[in-house]
């Protein structure tokens, strides 16, 4: 395991593989909320001067990841950023209700943001992160000036979703990092064990009994409690209403299937949809192809690099439609 001083000693490994040779300083910020503490990468310029206002980018991460899996993104769009630990993830507080829907956690996400002075900007979301991005854009839509999902479509079966949640509950702990890694790999979560080992270093922490186990919430419960997720498709309404520009990055081998890509292309006709190669994390997996997306999609919307005070939403227009899907 990484010592904690040495959190960002790789950052330069990621800008050399994204090709970016100034890259953004990352930071760890902790801010406390009335929904609990909320830690955050920050990413910013090097003569930044600390304040929020700089931030044009917040990631959000998906169910039972941290902000971490953000990085090689963050670094490959090289635009000012924060990565939130979601509530009852990475270094977040854990919920005492276990309810981690995105009902529940995008009023603390939206607290967060305003304790780090975070801009009206980009909101990109993976899986989880997604459905709670739409509902922060739903609940201040002022503050959201498009809206980017990462693999994952409302329309993903929700047997799914609580399979996964419940699978993260009964994970057992791990005698060394390999293990996570073998695990994953047997998992298909991945193949590039660099990758997973860089998520196994962030996403564990050492337990009382010497081994491993991961730092958010649901092996952690007590006997007989489950947490809850949400319902993904509740996410439909907040989508169906945006009227900022929307992105859909899924990958080949992802949880948006081609009938679901389908479906969401006819309920969402407005949206532009890429299609990279690669599985779920897609922002682990081919993070610099994501940025490539976002990067193209953001300038083809006419969304700039300023600080956009963002009062009537429904006044931006939408994105021509774009399908490179596969």
């Amino acid at each position: 395991m990484s010592d904690p001083d040495d959190e960002f000693a790789d950052v330069p490994a990621l800008a050399a593989a994204s090709g970016v040779t100034d890259p953004l300083r990352a930071s760890r910020q902790v801010v406390s909320t009335p929904g609990g503490d909320v830690a955050a990468i920050r990413w910013a310029r090097a003569d930044a001067t600390g304040a929020g206002r700089e931030a044009r980018v917040t990631y959000l991460h998906g169910l039972g990841i941290d902000a971490h899996s953000f990085d090689a993104t963050a670094v490959a769009v090289d635009l000012p950023a924060v990565a939130l630990d979601l509530p009852g993830h990475g270094r977040s507080s854990w919920r005492e209700d276990a309810d981690y829907a995105a009902s529940a956690t995008a009023p603390t996400v939206l607290a967060a943001l305003d304790a780090l002075d975070v801009p009206p900007g980009l909101v990109v979301g993976h899986s989880l992160g997604a459905i709670t991005a739409a509902r922060v854009a739903a609940l201040a839509p002022e503050r959201v000036t498009g809206l980017v999902l990462v693999d994952m479509s409302p329309d993903f079966a929700q047997r799914a979703v609580d399979r996964i949640a419940r699978a993260l509950e009964t994970e057992d702990s791990f005698a060394s990092l390999d293990e996570v890694v073998d695990r994953a790999v047997e998992a298909r979560v991945g193949d590039d064990r660099a990758v997973l080992l860089r998520e196994a270093r962030h996403s564990t922490v050492l337990g009382a009994d010497g081994r491993l186990v991961r730092r958010h919430h649901f092996p952690h419960l007590p006997a007989g409690r489950t947490a809850s997720v949400g319902r993904f498709a509740d996410a439909w309404p907040d989508l169906e209403t945006l009227a900022v520009p929307l992105l859909l990055v899924r990958g080949d081998r992802g949880y948006v299937s081609p009938k679901l890509h389908r479906e969401f292309a006819e309920r969402l006709p407005r949206a532009t949809v890429v299609t990279v190669a690669s599985r779920h994390a897609v922002q682990t997996q081919a993070p610099r192809e994501l940025a490539a997306a976002i990067r193209t999609w953001r300038a083809d919307s006419g969304l700039s690099d300023s600080v956009e005070e963002v009062t009537d939403p429904s006044s931006r227009s939408a994105p021509a439609d774009e399908d490179d899907a596969r």
